[in-house]
């Protein structure tokens, strides 16, 4: 109940954060079903145990690798950052909505009041830039 309430909350604070540009829309009802979906999901994935918090004592296989592959992965992840900072700021919006909000072309359109046609085209040039720069 707590880790609920706790992902509501913080839906709640998104959206006052951004009420200017969600105020724009006529509903904001898709929105709020991906965002409660989204941040949910991610409160399940940090609840999971982590190797790291396991007793030194108890019996595990080798995790040396997991340090290598978490060094890279976060190094990749803040080049990636960094590349979609460099975007122009209607084609990163429509990017982030779409790869991390999870949001559906349509649902895009209505919140940019813009067609899905140019949300598909803005996602294309995103996608082409990050892959060029990469």
């Amino acid at each position: 109940m707590a880790d609920a309430e706790e992902v509501v909350n913080d839906v709640f604070m998104a959206i006052w954060e951004r009420h200017s540009e969600l105020l724009e829309q006529e509903s904001i009802k898709s929105y709020l079903f991906r965002a409660v979906k989204n941040r949910s999901l991610n409160q399940i994935n940090r609840n999971k145990v982590i190797f790291d918090d396991i007793n030194e004592e108890m019996p595990v296989a080798s995790k040396d690798h997991n340090v290598l592959d978490h060094m890279q992965a976060k190094e990749t992840g803040a080049k990636i950052t960094e590349l979609i900072d460099k975007l122009p700021t209607k084609c990163r919006q429509v990017f982030l909505f779409s790869r991390m909000h999870e949001l559906s072309h349509k649902e895009i359109a209505e919140l940019m009041d813009i067609t899905p046609k140019t949300v598909e085209n803005q996602i294309g040039l995103a996608l082409k830039f990050l892959k060029e720069n990469f």
